[in-house]
């Protein structure tokens, strides 16, 4: 699934690319690598932050419960999350950096190696997701803890849509 959002519609047509040899597809593979890993370190980023700021502030109103542990424990998670996105997105970089066609020949050799390259090549994006969906879970969950009715009925519907975005955009990637 990541190697469809950096732009190879398959694992196969990105190691159809490496078998090619062709030097001018390889760097253009490699810059598209980079500039998406480094797009998703931004973005990580800042959502590292955004979970820092909810962490160590309380809410204004009574309509979400901020003081909760689910709500906290879920943006804590995503924080965490969005760390492991920013620490593998570095890794990944560097691993970009460096890998010629040889090495990517090589790592088909082990399935270990090209099971764990493989990952890598998935950890930003996923972690990525992961805390997004763990912080948006914590918010869900600050204003069902809450004291508003139509906070929780807006969040409820909000959810579903969000729950429905998601299926639609996985689902349009297959």
């Amino acid at each position: 699934m990541y190697l469809l959002l950096i732009g190879t519609p398959s694992l196969e047509r990105f190691l159809e690319i490496i078998e090619q040899e062709d030097e001018a597809q390889w760097k253009e593979l490699k810059g598209l690598l980079v500039d998406r890993t480094s797009n998703i370190n931004v973005v990580a980023s800042l959502a590292l932050s955004t979970c820092a700021s909810f962490l160590t502030t309380s809410g204004p109103t009574d309509i979400a419960n901020w003081s909760h542990p689910v709500p906290y424990l879920c943006i804590l998670a995503g924080s965490v999350l969005a760390t492991l996105s920013v620490l593998s997105g570095v890794g990944l970089l560097g691993f970009i950096n460096t890998i010629r066609p040889n090495t990517v020949k090589e790592m088909q050799s082990s399935n270990l190696k090209f099971a764990l390259t493989i990952t890598l090549l998935m950890m930003p994006f996923l972690c990525l997701f992961a805390s997004g969906l763990a912080s948006v879970t914590g918010c869900l969950g600050a204003v069902w803890f809450g004291n508003s009715t139509w906070a929780r009925t807006g969040v409820t519907v909000g959810f579903a849509w969000f729950i429905t975005m998601i299926f639609v955009i996985f689902g349009s990637l297959y």
